[in-house]
């Protein structure tokens, strides 16, 4: 009887501790949480990942990678274009140098919030992230019809205007990258 007390006591812990709001749609993952207060999750941090199948909306959104460029569509990202406005990524030095070998594998820009990475002029993936590294950065993200912009972090709808309705909302107890 005690072993199920125990149980059904953790269970309840565990399950009250998710307070990381996760939105899925296709190779989109966005996580938010309460931030200041803010009474519903503001998502901070929204990675697409091209490796995996699924909705192309999120490839629609449009980015500005900095104050003054263009805007242009995830979809339409070339290296050539990424490397005026962000500088390359380089690994910390803390990194193990396993990481370090894979990291040169690609090309990667980071800067304002945004992780760009390419291989061989293909598109992998991008990160977009406001809160993150112990940084506060302020990226720009805007509608497929350029109507709208908004500095992550965004609320619900406003990830909703930006990259389309979810496949799935669901708490989580941590973030996973």
């Amino acid at each position: 009887m005690r072993l199920i007390l125990v149980s059904l006591l953790l269970a309840t812990l565990l399950t009250g501790c998710a307070n990381v709001s996760r939105f899925e749609k296709g190779p989109l993952v966005a996580h938010g949480e309460e931030i200041d207060g803010s009474g519903e999750p503001l998502y901070y941090v929204v990675g697409i990942d091209l490796g995996k199948a699924g909705d192309s909306r999120p490839l629609e959104a449009l980015l500005r990678l900095s104050p003054d460029s263009p805007p242009v569509s995830i979809g339409a990202l070339r290296p050539q274009q990424v490397a005026r406005y962000l500088p390359p990524f380089v690994p910390p030095p803390q990194w193990p140098d396993s990481w370090k070998q894979k990291s040169r594998e690609n090309d990667a820009y980071t800067g304002g919030g945004f992780h760009i990475v390419f291989r061989e002029g293909r598109l992998l993936s991008v990160g977009i992230c406001s809160h993150c590294a112990g940084q506060r950065e302020e990226p720009v993200v805007g509608t497929p019809d350029g109507q709208h912009w908004y500095a992550l972090p965004l609320t619900r709808q406003q990830v909703i205007d930006v990259f389309g309705h979810p496949d799935w909302v669901h708490r989580v107890n941590e973030v996973r990258y």
